[in-house]
C-alpha cells in the first residue's frame, strides 16, 4: 500500500509535467491512467510449479473460512475499520489465478454481510509470474501448521484498479490516496481507473492442506523487489479454496 500511494503521487507530479523534458529511469512506474471495466477478477488457468495454483484464494480469517469467502464478522470489521469503507458490512481478500504467469490480489467492499451488494474495489494485478528454487528449512509454527519447505517466485506490478460506486467508498479513497491525487488521474466515482505500473517483486510461495482442514491453502511469505524471503513472515495472510 505504502508503494501504491507513492507511485500515485508520483504520478501526479508527472501529469502537472507534460511537455516538459525528463530523465528515463527503468525503475519508475508507467504513467498510464486510463479508466475502465472491473480489472483482474475473472479466475483462469494454472501456474505451473506450485502444486493445485489455479482459481480463487480467499483471505482466512483467524483461521476461519467464512462462506464464499466473504468476512462479515464484526470482530473482522473492528479490526480493519480503518481499511475499508464507513458502512462496510462484509469484505472479501482474494489472490485470484487470472493465468498461467498472472494474478491479482483483490479487496472488495460490500455494503451488505453477504457480500451481494459491491460498493467499490481495490484490484492490484501482477504479471510475468515465475516458479524458481525450492527453498526448505523454514518455520513450521502454527494455526495452521505452515509448510516447511516452499518455492521462490517472482512477478511484476502490472497495474491499480479501483471504483466505488458510494459516496462512503470515495470519501474513503480520498482519505487514503488524496483526492488531489484522483482528481489529477482524472478519476470518476463509478468507472474504474487504472494506473499502470512495472515494478518487479520476489517472494515464497506454497500450497498445502494444513492438518485437520480439507481446503488447499496458499502461505506467501513477506514480498520484496530484491531479496527472496528466506522464512515465513510472522502476520501474514492464509488463503483458502
Amino acid at each position: 500500500m505504502k508503494k501504491t500511494l507513492f507511485w500515485l503521487a508520483l504520478i501526479v507530479g508527472t501529469v502537472a509535467l507534460i511537455g516538459s523534458c525528463a530523465k528515463k529511469d527503468e525503475d519508475t512506474a508507467a504513467t498510464t491512467a486510463t479508466p475502465g471495466n472491473v480489472s483482474g477478477i475473472t479466475a483462469s488457468g494454472t501456474i505451473s510449479g506450485i502444486d493445485n495454483l489455479t482459481g480463487t484464494f480467499n483471505m482466512s480469517w483467524v483461521g476461519e473460512e467464512p462462506s464464499g469467502g466473504c468476512i462479515d464478522d464484526s470482530s473482522a470489521l473492528t479490526a480493519v475499520a480503518s481499511s475499508i469503507p464507513s458502512g462496510t458490512l462484509g469484505f472479501k481478500k482474494q489472490i485470484i489465478i487470472t493465468s498461467s504467469t498472472s494474478f491479482t490480489q483483490s479487496m472488495q467492499y460490500y455494503s451488505d454481510a453477504s457480500c451481494a451488494t459491491m460498493t467499490g474495489h481495490m484490484n492490484s494485478l501482477y504479471k510475468d509470474f515465475a516458479v524458481g528454487d525450492n527453498i526448505s528449512g523454514l518455520t513450521a509454527g502454527s494455526n495452521p501448521t505452515k509448510p516447511t519447505t516452499a518455492n521462490k517466485v517472482s512477478y511484476k506490478e502490472q497495474s491499480l484498479a479501483i471504483n466505488c460506486n458510494t459516496d462512503a467508498c470515495t470519501t474513503f479513497f480520498n482519505s487514503t490516496f488524496g483526492a488531489s491525487t484522483l482528481a489529477a488521474l482524472g478519476y470518476k466515482q463509478g468507472t474504474e481507473l487504472v494506473v499502470s505500473n512495472s515494478d518487479s517483486e520476489v517472494d515464497i510461495w506454497e500450497t498445502v492442506i494444513p492438518s485437520g482442514q480439507t481446503n488447499t491453502y496458499l502461505i506467501n511469505g513477506c514480498e520484496s523487489e530484491s531479496t527472496y524471503p528466506t522464512d515465513w513472515c510472522s502476520g501474514i495472510d492464509m488463503w483458502w479454496k
